[in-house]
């Protein structure tokens, strides 16, 4: 990418893919026209293959190699089993069309973080809605405290993350979905380059704590009751203690979604561009990133006609997702491919 990125930036690479949801799933589902509880739950396991120097895993799967070789040499890859579960409940008041929310924030369930949103969403009068929820880390991400430690175990820290999220969809009636979210990242024990001969300095440089804005429009084409097509932009600026770790960028994404009866399907695709702001002080060059998303997922409601709940819709998924981040140092080089199977319950 040749803009600063922090939508993929290197820590973060899994955050599109581990889940695989599209842009399309961050919508404002509507508000239920009945007062109660309601909300999905999502649980399965798959194969991960991982590429990748900075992220280390979290308390379900680790994801790389502790030992590394060299600091100038591209990642070696892993691949895991993973499991995987995600969940949203909410509780409507329909007098008001208002509706509070607690669950799983989907833009980072890729990034191996169990991040949750509580949020309260309200419908207008003119059917619109919006949403402003607080975000915080579940289950943190591991990362290294230093990763570029050579030829010792490199020992992971947690990576903590909390923020706010605005969202407004069906803007005055169109079909425009606005996004803003704000994060504040903190690295519990930031190391980055002590084991290197690089001056106090030179290692503030690489420090990657932060905050990270992210600002998306999207717009929904209803071609007909089964067919919807979204494009959608983003503009991203992570701003890290350390300039070299610091960028900003854009990502362009295109989601079609078909809704069939007994399967529907998701077809997702990402490109991403990124610029940091410093010279890297370990390589001598300021770092871009080109990034890449492809993803399908199908749903199948009802296999066999079973319904093992009467008053929630189940559905059984499988999904393929391949993720690249490809930097002009080899060292930052991210690939992800995971395929996964599972269970899906509405209510």
């Amino acid at each position: 990418m040749t803009k600063k990125t922090k939508f993929l930036s290197l820590p973060f690479c899994l955050a599109l893919i581990l889940l695989l949801t599209p842009l399309s799933a961050l919508a404002l589902n509507p508000i239920p026209k009945d007062s109660g509880f309601s909300g999905f739950v999502k649980l399965g396991g798959g194969v991960l293959h991982y590429k990748g120097n900075m992220v280390a895993g979290n308390d379900f799967v680790d994801v790389s190699n502790d030992t590394i070789a060299s600091v100038t040499a591209s990642p070696d890859d892993e691949t895991k089993g993973s499991p995987f579960f995600d969940g949203e409940i909410g509780y409507t008041f329909a007098s008001t069309r208002t509706q509070i929310i607690l669950g799983s924030h989907l833009d980072d369930i890729a990034r191996l973080e169990n991040a949750q949103q509580l949020a309260v969403k309200q419908e207008l009068p003119d059917k619109s809605l919006i949403s402003l929820g607080v975000l915080f880390t579940g289950v943190p991400t591991e990362v290294w405290k230093d990763p570029y430690l050579t030829n010792t175990p490199r020992q992971s820290t947690d990576r903590d993350s909390a923020g706010l999220k605005f969202a407004f969809d069906d803007i005055l009636g169109t079909n425009f979905e606005f996004i803003y979210s704000y994060r504040h990242i903190e690295i519990d024990d930031e190391q980055s380059g002590n084991s290197l001969a690089l001056s106090s300095a030179q290692k503030d440089l690489l420090k990657r704590d932060g905050d990270n804005n992210k600002i998306s429009l999207l717009y929904r084409f209803n071609i007909d009751k089964r067919h919807i097509l979204e494009p959608g932009v983003s503009y991203l600026d992570q701003d890290r203690d350390g300039d070299a770790m610091s960028n900003d960028g854009y990502e362009f994404q295109l989601t079609y979604l078909y809704f069939g009866n007994p399967i529907s399907f998701v077809a997702t695709g990402m490109v991403g561009q990124a610029d940091y702001d410093k010279e890297n002080p370990i390589y001598g060059q300021t770092m871009d990133v080109d990034s890449y998303l492809l993803g399908f997922q199908v749903f199948y409601k009802e296999p066999f006609g079973w319904k093992p709940f009467d008053k929630a819709k189940f559905s059984v998924y499988c999904g393929l997702a391949y993720y690249n981040e490809d930097a002009n140092i080899n060292f930052y080089d991210t690939r992800v491919i995971k395929a996964d199977l599972g269970v899906f319950f509405k209510f």
